[in-house]
């Protein structure tokens, strides 16, 4: 089974230490831009789930970006962006994967897949708004 989540990638790491050199902290400049950045992912994954709305326990159990869900890994902040199984999220993934008797309707990967781009850009352009801020 693929990852229904995000991460703020290694790659900001030097805006990430020039925050810090700002006086900024690290942790709330990488949660502010991994919450900000989350939110076309997620936005992909609830209008597709709207559309096989019955009884709108799969759609309650689609963890909205909140600061609340991002975790530690390491030296990485992950979000993660998906359905909760425990919480009526099991349907979810039959539409994705398909069961014996219904084919798969993937939304979960492709909305990862499709806003991978933006989300980087997104993380950035947050990173580099934060570390402005500071500077003045």
């Amino acid at each position: 089974m693929g990852k229904n989540y995000m991460r703020l990638d290694a790659n900001f790491d030097d805006l990430l230490i020039e925050i810090m050199k700002a006086g900024g902290k690290i942790e709330e400049a990488a949660q502010t831009a991994l919450l900000e950045s989350a939110k076309p992912v997620y936005d992909d994954m609830k209008s597709f789930i709207e559309k096989h709305k019955v009884t709108g326990l799969t759609e309650s159990s689609l963890r909205e970006p909140t600061p609340r869900n991002i975790e530690e890994d390491v030296n990485r902040f992950v979000l993660r962006v998906g359905f909760d199984i425990s919480k009526g999220g099991l349907a979810a993934l039959f539409l994705e994967y398909g069961t014996p008797r219904q084919k798969a309707q993937p939304f979960i990967q492709p909305a990862i897949e499709r806003n991978r781009a933006k989300t980087k850009r997104i993380q950035k352009k947050k990173l580099a708004e934060i570390l402005e801020e500071l500077k003045k």
